[in-house]
């Protein structure tokens, strides 16, 4: 089957307020869909980022009941008629009260939930003269693979420091026939400098594989910034379209036919 999936990667400087950042999702959503994208990817920790991993638990949402973030998803992707990736929500975990899973949901153009991907590699780190981070303190890792089909395309769902795990990539590629792989992120602006743009690319060419990055950009609080550089990088590595800093949209349209050159 041949397929072409116009495709946005929305990136954002999400804050520790629930509203305001569910506004700048409602405009972003709106701008990529009238640019022509079908398929819209939002940024990890699209809904709320905190001072600590902690911070983040009172919004937890079970994806079992209509809570704001899913019931936002849902509204945009039926407006809009798009598939909304959401990409990485605190999903309630029944009886643990300190931990949720970071859970990038599939929702397609009737408002369903067609997947969720709960990331299995938790981003545990000292950076030497910088930020202290241990996402395992408020997250409990998932351990399963996920595909799903968007329009024909085949696409593969990961979160942020999965990107340094080439395992998962081939799982989802060589086991479960990826064509797509997905990659919203709140990188570092440390270990972004240092790895961002050199991984993605070879994720995208050792795979053979399109690959959507939508990235967490600029000065979050006052400890902690993330790198941006939302990118769309085709299955030969190049970088079809790439935002460096600040808010907003990229695009492009993902074509089976390159893959199989």
């Amino acid at each position: 089957m041949s397929w072409r999936l116009p495709t946005a990667a929305v990136q954002m400087t999400a804050i520790a307020d629930l509203d305001a950042n569910l506004a700048v999702v409602r405009k972003l959503v709106a701008e990529a869909a009238e640019g022509g994208a079908r398929l819209v990817l939002l940024p990890e920790c699209f809904p709320f980022l905190g001072i600590k991993e902690g911070d983040k638990m009172p919004i937890a949402e079970s994806l079992e009941e209509d809570g704001p973030v899913r019931s936002t998803l849902a509204a945009l992707a039926r407006k809009h008629d798009v598939w909304l990736v959401g990409g990485g929500m605190p999903e309630k975990i029944p009886g643990d009260a300190k931990r949720a899973y970071n859970t990038a949901v599939v929702v397609d153009p009737k408002g369903e939930l067609r997947a969720r991907y709960r990331k299995i590699h938790l981003f545990d780190v000292d950076i030497p003269g910088g930020a202290v981070l241990r996402e395992s303190d408020a997250t409990a890792p998932g351990d399963q693979a996920v595909v799903v089909e968007i329009d024909g395309a085949k696409v593969g769902l990961s979160i942020c420091y999965d990107l340094r795990f080439p395992e998962l990539y081939r799982e989802l590629v060589i086991n479960q026939g990826a064509e797509v792989l997905l990659l919203p992120a709140a990188f570092t602006a440390h270990t972004g400098r240092a790895h961002w743009h050199i991984l993605l690319r070879s994720r995208a060419i050792e795979n053979q594989a399109w690959v959507v990055a939508a990235a967490q950009a600029d000065q979050h609080n006052e400890k902690r910034a993330s790198f941006g550089h939302s990118m769309i990088v085709d299955p030969w590595g190049t970088v079809l379209a790439e935002r460096p800093t600040g808010v907003g949209v990229i695009s492009a349209v993902l074509d089976l036919s390159l893959i199989h050159i």
